[in-house]
This record gives C-alpha cells, sequence and structure tokens, in this order.
C-alpha cells in the first residue's frame, strides 16, 4: 500500500547536482537537472562549446544542425573515469570524502544520407546514447554540536502537528516494526519523551550535553538519453536540425546520520538511515540552426524543450537504532525498570509519484577558424530554472492542488534563471594532431532569497586529438570546482542548528575514438 508523507528535514547527496537542501521537490528538479559539459573527448576538452562547430557526434544530444556538416559515415564511443571529492566544514571541524567511477559519456552512430532531389540539400540522421549526469558525488560531516540533535527536528515536527502519545503509537505498526513518521519512530525507539499526560511538549534525554554528530551519503546512478536527430545544410551554407531525446533518471542515494550524547547517563546514541530511490522516464525535443557568414566565422543558435517527465516514481526508506545505556520507565504494575535493550525502529516505505519538468535551455554560440591552423568559440547557455514545475496526481484534487501551487511557489521564490558560458581553443600542431583547452562557468541557479552562496561552479578542460582519414582518437581531462552548503536538519531557531560548508571537485579523464565509412 502506499502511504504518502512529507520528510521534514535533509536526504543528503546528489552526484553532480547540489546538495544540502532542505528535502523539497524543486530542489529534486533542480537537481536531477542540472547538466555540465557532455559528449565526446574532443567536445568536453573544449569547455562543451560544442553548439556551433558540428560534425561531431555531441550534435545528435546537442544542436542537431551540426549533423548538416557530415559528408561521410561515422561510428563512436567514449570511456571516462571520473573522481568526485567534497570538503566539508562543519562546526570548525573538516573532513573529505572520494568517489571514483568508470562510465560510458556516449556512443552514436551518424548516417550521412544522399543528397536531395534538387541537388542544393544534404543531410545525416544520427543516433546515440548519452550520460547527461552522473550521480557519484560523496559527502561527509563531522563536529560536535552544543546547541542540538536531529532529535530536536522530530520533537518540533511532533509538536507542530499536535501529537499525543497515543496518536504516535497509533501511527506504528508493531507487526512490522515500523512507524509512519520520524517523530514516531523515535518515539517507538524511546528517544523521544511525553512531557505530559496527553504527551505534549515532547522532549529528550539530557538536552544539554555535547552531542558528537557524523553524516555520510552516497550516491549512484545517473540522468541517461536516448538521441535521434537529424541535420541538413543548404549549400554548405545554412544548417538546421531537429532531435528526439528520451530520458531516464535512475537515482539512489543512501544517507547515514549518527549522534553520539558526550557523558549520557540513558541514551549513548542513534544512528538514523535514509535511502531514496527514484526512477522516471522523459521526453524532449530539440531544434538548431547554424549559418555561415563567411568561411572564418560562423554563428549558431539552438534550443532545448524541457523534458517532460510524466511518471517520476520515489520510494522511501529509513531506520533508527537507538544505543540505549539505561532508559528509566515503569512495567505493566508500575514498578520502575530500566531499559537497556531497544531494537531498531523502521521508517514505514512511503512510495509515492509525481510528474517533472526540467528547465528550457537556449543555447547560443559564435566560432572564428584560422585557416586550417584552428579555431576559437564561444557558447553562452541560457537555463530557465524558474520554469521548472513539480505536480502529481496521486491525491485528492484539492490535494493535488495544493501540492503544485506549493511546490510552484518555492520555484518562483528560491531560483533564478542561469547564464552558462563557455569557452574553446583549437590548435592544429602537426597535420593530424591537435590540442585544444576550454573553460567554461556555470551559473548559480539560486535567488538571493534562497540564501548567500554562491554556487557557481567553475571549469577548465584540455586536451588532444589524432585524426586521419579512416579513424580518430581524442583524449580529454576536465576539472570542475564550486562551493555548496549541507543542513542536515532544520530547527525553528536558526541559531540551534548549523551548516556544513561544502567544497565539491569532479575530475574527469575520457577518451574518445571512432571510425568513419
Amino acid at each position: 500500500m502506499k502511504k504518502f508523507f512529507f520528510i521534514p528535514f535533509l536526504l543528503m547527496g546528489f552526484v553532480q547536482m547540489g546538495f544540502g537542501q532542505i528535502y523539497s521537490y524543486p530542489n529534486l528538479v533542480k537537481n536531477f537537472s542540472t547538466t555540465y559539459a557532455t559528449g565526446t573527448a574532443r567536445m568536453q576538452a573544449l569547455g562543451g562549446t560544442h553548439s556551433v562547430l558540428g560534425a561531431d557526434l555531441s550534435s545528435i544530444a546537442g544542436n542537431p544542425a551540426g549533423l548538416g556538416f557530415y559528408t561521410r559515415s561515422e561510428l563512436g564511443m567514449s570511456l571516462g573515469f571520473q573522481t568526485a571529492s567534497t570538503t566539508s566544514t562543519y562546526l570548525g571541524q573538516t573532513s573529505t570524502s572520494n568517489n571514483s567511477q568508470f562510465h560510458v559519456p556516449n556512443f552514436a552512430l551518424v548516417v550521412a544520407s544522399e543528397q536531395f532531389d534538387d541537388r542544393d540539400w544534404n543531410g545525416s540522421f544520427g543516433i546515440g546514447y548519452s550520460r547527461q549526469v552522473l550521480f557519484n558525488q560523496p559527502i561527509s560531516v563531522t563536529g560536535t554540536n552544543n546547541r542540538s540533535s536531529i532529535l530536536d527536528s522530530f520533537i518540533e515536527s511532533a509538536n507542530a502537528k499536535n501529537a499525543t502519545g497515543a496518536s504516535l503509537d497509533a501511527e506504528y505498526d508493531s507487526k512490522s516494526n515500523t512507524a509512519d513518521s520520524p517523530e514516531a519512530v523515535a518515539y517507538q525507539a524511546y528517544l523521544l519523551n511525553p512531557s505530559t499526560s496527553g504527551g505534549r511538549p515532547f522532549t529528550r534525554f539530557e538536552p544539554n550535553l555535547p552531542t558528537k554528530q557524523m553524516g555520510i551519503a552516497s550516491n549512484e546512478g545517473a540522468f541517461t538519453q536516448w538521441d535521434f536527430s537529424y541535420g541538413a545544410n543548404y549549400l554548405n551554407k545554412f544548417y538546421v536540425g531537429v532531435g528526439l531525446h528520451f530520458g531516464k533518471i535512475v537515482s539512489t542515494s543512501t544517507t547515514n546520520w549518527t549522534e553520539e550524547f558526550v557523558g549520557a547517563k540513558y541514551v549513548r546514541g542513534l544512528d538514523y538511515q535514509e535511502k531514496l530511490t527514484t526512477s522516471g522516464s522523459g521526453l524532449s525535443a530539440s531544434l538548431g540552426a547554424i549559418y555561415k557568414l563567411s568561411n572564418s566565422l560562423r554563428v549558431a543558435l539552438s534550443i532545448q524543450s524541457p523534458m517532460y517527465f510524466d511518471i517520476m516514481n520515489e520510494k522511501l526508506e529509513g531506520k533508527l537504532s537507538p544505543d540505549v545505556k539505561s532508559i528509566p520507565s515503569y512495567d505493566q504494575y508500575n514498578n520502575p525498570v530500566y531499559i537497556i535493550n531497544v531494537k531498531p525502529v523502521l521508517l514505514t516505505a512511503n512510495e509515492f509519484s509525481y510528474h517533472m519538468r526540467s528547465p528550457l535551455k537556449l543555447a547560443g554560440g559564435i566560432a572564428y577558424f584560422i585557416g586550417k591552423i584552428g579555431f576559437l568559440t564561444m557558447d553562452l547557455e541560457y537555463v530557465n530554472y524558474t520554469g521548472m514545475d513539480v505536480s502529481t496526481s496521486e491525491l485528492t484534487l484539492a490535494q493535488n492542488q495544493n501540492f503544485k501551487d506549493k511546490n510552484t511557489n518555492l520555484i518562483n521564490k528560491y531560483f533564478q534563471s542561469a547564464m552558462n558560458i563557455k569557452i574553446g581553443t583549437e590548435f592544429r600542431v602537426l597535420p593530424n594532431l591537435s590540442l585544444r583547452g576550454g573553460v567554461a562557468q556555470y551559473a548559480n541557479p539560486y535567488s538571493s532569497t534562497y540564501d548567500s552562496i554562491d554556487r557557481t561552479m567553475t571549469q577548465f578542460s584540455g586536451g588532444i586529438g589524432y585524426k586521419s582519414s579512416e579513424f580518430y582518437i581524442d583524449l580529454a581531462g576536465i576539472y570542475r570546482t564550486g562551493n555548496d552548503a549541507y543542513t542536515a536538519y532544520s530547527l525553528a531557531n536558526a541559531a540551534d542548528y548549523g551548516s556544513a560548508a561544502l567544497k565539491l571537485n569532479n575530475t574527469q579523464v575520457m577518451v574518445s575514438a571512432g571510425v568513419y565509412f
């Protein structure tokens, strides 16, 4: 049976995505939608500037007009090795976590077609697989908190919904040992105490003790696409193309939050685990054009529609394991007893489905060619994060509308449109050998009404490529860095909880190879 409830605290960590936002669907949509440099090793070495260049497999998922440059067919594939690291500073303590992974950035086939009957047009069809986002950015935080515990967030949730001991008991199923909310889980684990016969306000044992806290997250999955595109050129001067893209998201985020109460008499600590599994499929379209102003100068414009995910299925699971020393209580005869063993309590698996729309992307590019020596190129990419959307049809009509309105308001309040800039250059050092370099800046998608953190990401890249009349091989290295934040839980009084400052680093080495026929 499906159950639906909102979780009032953080689910950590989505890779190549932002972190540290209190769990909300707008943040999930943003995290699933934020892409960086994609495509072949050649284009990634150029900073991701593939909107205007053409004759590259990256055109299938990018600007389909680039397929119009093909004069012969091509089959190619890329392999990548990516290392993600996160350095966190939480309550004065610093932690670093790392994760590495082999992956397939793309593979594709372009079939160059014959000329049209009027002999003025020439076109090519491309089909390919592309990895848009790889979810592997790890996170760990550690520190000693003298103000609060995650239990305080559970207490505030219980008090806010006017819970009683009886109502929290009603959320618990003794047969499956599951409870429907984190506060009910904590109550069944003897970590929330009723202060009155009715329960409210709830408290916890020894709230003034220093609390050693540690959070760890691991992530798996990716946002991938199957791309089908066609591009044609008119008199080798004007190029136009259209593409259809079938996306799939598979993401698993596993988090672990551990606390140790220093000098405790009753409860030594706790361990809270969560796993959020999300999957869904979507559809988008792209349209692009490239125009040669001269043999040396060309410009491009492309648009990628939002990707519409009709059904996003998620499942949230959790477990709270208390480390009990000696909890005072009473037996059925009202005699004082001490509880020394408390088994873990599970969070009832929460399954929910929703609809999601990613932001629209509009890109423009320009390239200047220096004869056959090389070129300089630049892309500007506009991402309309305020156009994201999330809705559901799981609830009643009124609840569905409230769900959509609430998330629309959050999107409009906390997000802004972003303008990304990418610059790349390539120079031929030998007849068949070229050197490449690039830099890109991905603007902060969050507005100042969200927080004061600048989440701009900066990327540097470089590479080398060999190309003959029959095959090619390209090597690229990409390094990206930026800042973010992680908030494990929030409380009504902002002074009672803290956030970890994050430094995100991502390094990738990739190789692409292909043959012409």
